[in-house]
């Protein structure tokens, strides 16, 4: 008997997790997929010569229900992105009594995620895939049900650890070499400074090239729901002799940049667990309270955490990497068949 999946995400996480568990649905031979997709995570099947339909990020109930009486779906598999386009379809589902599963992405927000939920969390039927046990815990304490959360871990995080790529630093560089990925502020929740983050960082590595006797470049990758800011861009054009500064182009590949960095420094995004699955070092800058669970994830990846403080990040950039952590541990293997199993126990 053939079945029907619709597959939806729209923003870059959501879009990276759920297209993760492609290859090996495609091989399960009585279930068609259809799969609606947001601009912002077309280039993932783009690269991959997958046939997707577009998806807005924010739709009407009225679109939700086209959707699904034109696919006609036994199960929907979605991401959790900032709009409503996936929880209008949970919603039309809910209401329909059809299976769905949703694979959550990253260690934070988790009731934000049903903001535009018709119904209340503690009352959803969607099966959801978390990473791990601590993010479990953390949104049963949120009143998601306990019932409803079945710990996978990450099938992006595990597709791109088992990987045997690594991009070593450079020996001998004349330079030292800096990436930050950048993230919108008030999305990582810094709505007032009095100085920006990155402004400090510059402090704490001007006083690294001094003590390494090097020139330093710094490369500033922006988030690709980020505009640049006027703060960001005053940055930018603040390069002395000694530290150069650029902002990345928004066509570079993250991988190349990633390639040319020394060290790899950012907030807390899903990039920074990319930096690592190549085997760069990697720093967080701690600038706002995250969850328990964010911090262990980091942690076990090998990315280091700083606070923001300029001596702080000095000190740190003078350590030697812990040699725990100079080649990279899958430790989310086993999650895409994790969530295949839920998905297909749905079924």
């Amino acid at each position: 008997m053939q079945m029907r999946a619709l597959l939806a995400f729209d923003d870059p996480g959501g879009g990276l997790v759920v297209s993760s568990l492609l290859k090996r649905l495609e091989k399960i031979k009585n279930i068609n997929l259809e799969i609606y997709s947001g601009k912002f995570s077309e280039r993932f099947l783009n690269q991959n010569g997958i046939t997707f339909n577009s998806l807005n990020s924010n739709i009407s109930i009225a679109e939700a229900n086209i959707i699904m009486d034109n696919t006609l779906p036994d199960i929907l598999i979605t991401a959790t992105s900032g709009g409503n386009a996936e929880q209008e379809l949970r919603n039309v589902a809910f209401e329909r009594n059809i299976k769905s599963v949703v694979i959550l992405d990253f260690w934070k927000d988790y009731s934000r995620r049903w903001l535009y939920s018709s119904y209340p969390i503690w009352e959803m039927k969607e099966k959801v895939c978390v990473m791990d046990q601590l993010t479990k815990m953390e949104m049963i304490q949120e009143k998601f049900p306990e019932q409803n959360l079945f710990v996978t871990g990450h099938p992006y995080l595990e597709n791109i650890f088992k990987k045997k790529q690594s991009l070593q630093n450079k020996d001998n560089s004349e330079r030292n070499n800096f990436l930050f990925l950048s993230q919108p502020l008030e999305i990582i929740g810094i709505k007032d400074y009095k100085v920006h983050p990155v402004e400090i960082l510059i402090k704490a590595i001007k006083k690294f090239g001094i003590c390494t006797g090097k020139k330093s470049t710094l490369i500033i990758k922006l988030h690709p729901s980020e505009k640049l800011s006027e703060d960001l861009n005053n940055i930018v054009n603040s390069g002395t002799q000694n530290l150069q500064i650029g902002l990345a182009d928004e066509l570079e590949s993250l991988n190349n940049l990633i390639r040319d960095a020394d060290i790899v420094i950012g907030y807390n995004t899903i990039a920074m667990f990319e930096a690592r699955s190549l085997s760069k070092r990697t720093i967080s800058l701690n600038v706002v309270p995250i969850k328990n669970s964010l911090t262990v994830a980091m942690e076990s990846s090998g990315i280091e955490i700083v606070n923001l403080s300029e001596n702080e990040i000095y000190e740190c950039l003078k350590k030697e990497q812990s040699t725990r952590f100079k080649n990279k541990v899958n430790v989310f293997e086993g999650a895409i068949e994790n969530c295949l199993r839920v998905s297909l126990n749905e079924l």
